[in-house]
């Protein structure tokens, strides 16, 4: 068993948790991870409203007594607090924050017993969150799905790893394998957070067939860290950060075009949007990270989760044996 001080705080048989990805992730996948024995977490920064937020929380409550989490884009909640808000009534057990300075949120979160888990794309972020009081860093590297920054995750981790030897560090991006688990645990890390691997699993509800089917079709060569389905959305980002996604039809054609895209943005989001609501992952954004690669199929969350840290053990127990 890989025990870690991640999994000793939260009680966890298995060091990992699933990524918190808005609009791709909701009770019925973090009721399964949990299950398994990993922090099962879904991400409430989506516009899909209070009612569902509860409705997702009691479903994972009444699936299981194990912890869960609850994500949000940091810089999106003073736009709208109502699931914040609810989070915190609900004495959600651990909330999670990504992408700028988590105060004064992070604060109000420990004050209502909430473990909090800070994702950090960069040192200085780090710094903020550790300030903060975060009980936990956990480290995203640009070859994350989703929104991301600008560092690779072996750096980045380290130099983490090293500055807050105190606090568990977690990491994120890449991470579909038992020996890329093994990896981030060598490195220091206390866990990791898996995205894409959990993508293509029956239990991620809010990802469409057609996206599912793209990950398992991927090599890991098909993605593209890119800027432009922000330009063409309405939520802001910091400076640094941006989407990485499937190198489709859209992105081959109008990535790096920015003054372009903007003269057509109208036109674009437009078909962005209809894109979407058609499952279309040749013009719609799929989110997925470089390591794509290796997830060969549809599989359920429980079984992918342990996969990874059983290999994950044996491979350090086999690195162990060539060290005595």
């Amino acid at each position: 068993m890989l025990r870690t001080r991640f999994t000793d705080l939260l009680g966890l048989s298995l060091p990992v948790m699933n990524a918190p990805m808005s609009n791709h992730s909701g009770g019925t996948l973090a009721a399964a991870v949990s299950e398994a024995g990993g922090l099962g977490t879904f991400g409430a920064s989506n516009g899909l409203g209070s009612d569902w937020l509860r409705e997702q929380i009691a479903y994972i409550r009444a699936t299981n007594d194990k912890p869960f989490g609850v994500g949000f884009i940091t810089q999106l909640i003073e736009l709208d607090p109502r699931n914040f808000e609810i989070a915190l009534e609900e004495r959600v057990p651990v909330v999670i924050f990504s992408f700028s300075d988590p105060e004064p949120w992070l604060s109000r979160a420990r004050d209502a017993g909430a473990v909090t888990i800070c994702q950090v794309q960069s040192p200085e972020l780090a710094r903020l969150a550790a300030d903060a009081g975060a009980d936990v860093l956990l480290v995203q590297g640009n070859e994350a799905g989703g929104h991301t920054g600008g560092m690779n995750l072996l750096p980045l981790l380290v130099a983490v790893v090293e500055e807050f030897p105190r606090l568990p560090v977690l990491a994120a991006g890449g991470i579909t394998t038992g020996r890329a688990l093994a990896a981030v645990l060598a490195a220091g890390a206390e866990g990791a957070s898996l995205g894409t691997a959990l993508l293509a699993t029956p239990e991620a509800v809010e990802v469409p067939e057609a996206f599912k089917e793209r990950v398992v079709l991927s090599d890991g060569q098909d993605t593209v860290f890119t800027r432009l389905y922000d330009l063409l959305g309405d939520s802001p980002w910091p400076t640094g950060i941006a989407g990485r996604v499937y190198r489709n039809r859209l992105v081959r054609e109008w990535d790096g075009r920015d003054e372009a895209v903007m003269e057509h943005r109208e036109e674009l989001a437009s078909d962005v949007a209809a894109a979407r609501a058609r499952h279309d992952p040749e013009v719609s954004s799929v989110y997925m990270g470089q390591g794509a690669g290796a997830v060969s199929g549809v599989r359920p969350a429980a079984e992918v989760v342990r996969q990874i840290c059983a290999d994950a053990e044996q491979l350090l127990l086999r690195l162990r044996g060539r060290t005595r």
